[in-house]
Order: structure tokens, then sequence, then C-alpha cells
């Protein structure tokens, strides 16, 4: 029953921290200065040396929460049927009657915090802010802006339904729950405006565990040093949400003398640094430099839209070398509409001379560490893949784009094909009718099409598209070849060889529409398997055939541009919601 509770504490405290960190958007800082580098807020519990943090300093503003709310209460309705269900299912094998009534009676009190009013009544509510974060390597989660007094109820409810009471420590400053394991303590403390949950190895002492919970504070905070504000600066972040995972952080913290709680963590754990070769060590901190940072934010939110970016940062001569390897492909990173589009700009002859460059760096100055002697091996390997010429039309291909406007009469259910499928593809790459005239000396019905390099579309009179009744178009210009089938497909290729090319070219390029795409994945998972070692039971799949209706429901369209710039890989991502 122990484990029980803490897993699903556990889960009710994540799920509100994703679904409350939310609510007014005026500013509360002081003096001006920034929320990311003010200690009025939870970054003054957050070192500055932290390898990782993901903190949201500033809820997300009333009239998008005004918009949102209703449909995440539908989906977190959803949630709890699932987790009744789950619980159900096992309770039915328990041989204890007894105990399966304590279990359904916990669960039922757990599912009631899964709803706005549930987590509003445990006092957390919008105004929720909060951090995910580092003090050394040891993991926080942390809440503020919660009312202590209806959360410490809420989780004495949760102990009673369990029929078991959690051990409580005391310690100067305040007290706290805990979870013992043989690893350590999950730590849950509930102060007056907070809810702090930390992991501590057994041998910590009130010292430790107070520099854990805040209670005593760091030397220097991540506000001080403006070390995300910085971040958030460099990169467009709102407050809303920012974050990093400092690579080389992580690797000192395993390489070098630790200090503070780290310190006291590697002695525990019995970690010796000293037992690790000196060329070992320089080899791991440079594949750490190779990857110095991963960092994420939202860079834009309004009541229509939420944008986010996530960067892998890469060594200046790695990012540098990438962006040599995306191709402009006409309309790649443009959200066409209609169901999904997906495409890549690809340079063939740039990503093996890229690969070519990795390779003869390896092989100059070839790794020592016994530890990447597979990561060697793997050289030689692409070394003799490299050896093996390509056809030379294969450096001609640059890139391509295809886009489903549309699709009728598909039923998932009743497992019906579609009826007529609108879409377009494009085929991007240096003297395109080359390849056109290739195809021809194979199939002379391609030759008597009469494609010419002038990009006007030709009816693809094909006996296969006729017997299917597919209407269908090509046109080829020297850079591409275009093809679209539908009612709109002469149209539709000129839309897409006249489509402009981005400022930025993305290396992959993928949109959809969100509200028919999750009604698609909720309509299969109602034609699956029922009941039985290969599916769930009719009750769990309609719900999680409603979890996926309620996603469509909130999300109108998204999309995801990949590219590489000279910080290293970006993934781009925007979020248009319904109204």
């Amino acid at each position: 029953m122990k484990s029980i509770f803490s897993r699903a504490f556990f889960t009710v405290v994540l799920s509100a921290f994703v679904l409350t960190a939310c609510d007014k958007d005026e500013a509360r800082d002081t003096e001006g200065a920034t929320l990311l580098s003010s200690n009025e807020t939870v970054l003054r519990y957050i070192p500055a040396d932290t390898p990782y943090v993901f903190a949201s300093v500033e809820p997300l503003p009333d009239d998008l929460m005004d918009k949102m709310e209703p449909k995440l209460g539908r989906l977190m309705q959803s949630y709890q049927t699932i987790l009744r269900e789950a619980v159900a299912a096992k309770s039915r094998e328990m041989p204890n009657e007894e105990e399966a009534e304590k279990v359904e009676a916990f669960i039922d009190e757990l599912a009631g915090l899964i709803s706005i009013d549930g987590l509003r009544e445990a006092g957390i509510g919008r105004e929720a802010t909060g951090a995910i974060y580092g003090h050394g390597l040891l993991p926080v989660i942390r809440l503020e802006q919660v009312d202590g007094a209806l959360l410490d109820a809420a989780i004495g409810r949760l102990e009673e339904q369990a029929g078991h009471k959690l051990p409580v420590a005391s310690i100067e400053g305040g007290g706290y729950r805990y979870i013992e394991s043989e690893e350590g303590r999950l730590i849950i403390a509930v102060f007056s405006d907070q809810l702090v949950i930390t992991l501590a190895p057994g041998g910590f002492g009130d010292d430790q565990i107070s520099q854990l919970l805040g209670l005593t504070l760091p030397e220097s905070s991540i506000a001080d040093a403006g070390v995300l504000d910085t971040v958030a600066s460099e990169y467009g972040f709102t407050p809303h949400y920012a974050g990093f995972v400092d690579v080389e952080a992580l690797a000192s913290a395993f390489l070098d003398a630790p200090t503070g709680l780290n310190a006291d963590l590697m002695a525990l754990a019995q970690h010796d640094a000293t037992t690790l070769s000196d060329v070992c060590k320089a080899e791991i901190r440079a594949m750490a430099g190779a990857v110095p940072k991963l960092v994420m934010g939202y860079t834009e939110i309004s009541t229509d839209r939420l944008d986010s970016t996530v960067v892998l940062e890469l060594r200046d001569d790695l990012a540098g070398g990438l962006r040599t390897l995306s191709s402009a492909i006409p309309g790649l990173g443009e959200d066409r509409g209609g169901l999904m589009s997906f495409g890549f700009g690809l340079d063939v002859r740039a990503a093996r001379e890229f690969l070519e460059s990795r390779v003869e760096a390896m092989e100059a100055e070839p790794f020592q560490c016994e530890h990447f002697a597979d990561l060697q091996k793997a050289a030689e390997g692409a070394r003799a893949g490299l050896q093996q010429p390509l056809p030379p039309m294969a450096y001609d291909f640059k890139g391509m784009l295809a886009v489903v406007n549309d699709i009728e009469g598909l039923e998932v259910a009743t497992q019906t094909p579609p009826t007529s499928i609108d879409g377009s593809f494009l085929l991007a790459m240096d003297n395109a009718p080359a390849l056109v005239s290739m195809g021809a000396m194979f199939s002379p019905e391609i030759g008597a099409l009469g494609l010419e390099p002038d990009g006007v579309p030709v009816a693809l009179d094909l006996m296969q598209l006729e017997a299917m009744g597919i209407t269908a178009h090509a046109a080829l210009t020297e850079s591409a070849l275009a093809i679209a089938i539908g009612g709109a497909s002469e149209s539709d290729i000129e839309a897409m060889l006249s489509a402009s090319v981005p400022e930025e070219s993305p290396f992959l390029s993928f949109s959809m529409d969100a509200g028919r795409y999750y009604t698609f994945i909720g309509e299969a998972i109602a034609a699956g398997p029922q009941q039985g070692e290969d599916g769930p039971s009719p009750e769990m799949q309609a719900a999680l055939q409603e979890v996926m209706n309620g996603v469509g429901d909130l999300y109108d369209r998204m999309s995801v541009d990949v590219l590489f710039t000279s910080k290293g890989v970006e993934f781009r991502t925007s979020v248009t919601l319904q109204d």
C-alpha cells in the first residue's frame, strides 16, 4: 500500500505542476529587474551552479486559462476514469477483498484531485509557480503560491483512505513527510505557501536536507548570477517557462572534486573520480563540450497560440558544419493548412563532406580512453562506408515536400479505406528533367506525358489512375518535379512550384491538423482489440478515446521545424488553439 500511495501522490503533484502553473499576466517583480533574475521568485532557492533547471516564474495569462480550463477539465475527467479503471482491474485480482476496497477508496480520493476544482480545493490554483531543478545532482520539485493548509489537509485525506500515515521528521524551520527506501528518502514538505518534493540519500543529515528544502538558501542563487535570465534573453524565452540542462556541468560533477551537496552524495555513493584516467577525463570533457547545453522555453504566448523552442547547443565547428546540410525547398516550413505536411531539405554532397570531416578528425586524434573504443571502431566503419561511391544523380537530390490536403471516406473503426485523397508532392533536385528522361526509358507512358521543364501542369492520363477515378497532374522545372492528385490538382501544383523559399531553410518540417489527427487516433483506439490479454476493457478504451478527443478539442494545428543554426540544432514548435 505504501508503494501505491507514493506513486499516486507523485503523479498528482506532477500533474498539478504542469496544469496549474498559470494565472495573472502582470509582472510580480521589483525595481525593474526581470522575473528571471529576481530573488522574489522561486529562483532564490536554486543554486547558481545548478546543472539543470526548468522554471515557471510567471503564471500564464488569465484570458488564456479562461479559454483552456474547460477543455483541460474535460481531459482531466478522462484521466480520472483511466486511473479508476486501471486500479479496478488490479483490485479485482487481489485475494483480500478488504484490501481491494481500501485501494479503491484511496484512488477515489486521489482521482478527485485530478480536476481543476480538486486541485484548487487542495490549495493549488492558477497563481502557482514553480521549478524543477538540481541542487547539485539531486532533483527538487518546488511549487510556490499554494495554500499550505489546504494542501496538507488533502494529503491527510489521502493518508486516511490509504489506511497509512507517512512518517514525519522534524527539522529546524519545519517538518516533512517522507517515504523510506533502500536508496534514500522521497521527501514531501508542505510549508505555508510552498510544496517541496525531493530525494535525499539515506546518509543525509539535517544540514543537507535543510539545503534541499530551501530552509538554508544557497550562497549564490541562479537569480543572483542571472544565468537563466541570460539564456532567456539570448533565445527570446518568456518567464512563463524557461530552462536548460548544462551538460558540461553534469560531466564536471563526476570528473572533478565534488562540492556542496554533491560532495556528500558522492561520498555516500563511494564515487571516486581519481580512478578515472586523465586521458578519459579529458576526452569526456571534450565530448560534453561538443554538446554543452540543452535549452528550452516558450517564445510566444497568446490566447490563440503557444510557441516554444528547444535548442541543442553544439560546438562552433559542429554547428557550422551542420548548417551546410540544409537545402532551400520552396514551401518547406510553411504551414499550408490541410490535414498534414512533411518535408526535408538535404544537400547530399554537403552531408557526405561533413561526415568525412568528422571521420577525419577522429582518425587524426583517435580516442585513447577505453570507454570510447566502440565509438572509435564506429568511425572505422563509417570510413569504409564513405569509400563506396554514390550514383552521380544522388548528389542532385535536394529534398522533398509532401502535403495531404484532405482524406475523405476513411473510417478507422470499420477499417474502411478512403474514397478520395487530395494531396501534392514535390521532389527538389538539380537537373530534374534528367530524372524524367530516365523514367521515360523504363516507362513509355511517362515519355508520352510530354513533360517539359516549364512549370506548366500536365494531366496524368494513366490507365492505373483512370481505373481508380483519380484526377492527377504533374509539372516539371529545372529544379523540381511536382505531382498532385485530387479535384484541385492543377492549382495545387501551381501553388507548390510558386511557393517562396524561407529565409531560414529548415532541415525538416512537419505540420498537421491536430484536431483531426487526434480524432483519428481516438477512432483507432476504439477499433482496437477489447477486453483480454490483447486489449483494455471497454470502459478503459472509451476513456482513452475521450482523452484523444479532448486533446483534439484543445489544439487546432501543430507544426515543428528543425533547423541547423549557428547555435546548434533548433526545434521550433507552434501550437494554435481551438476556439
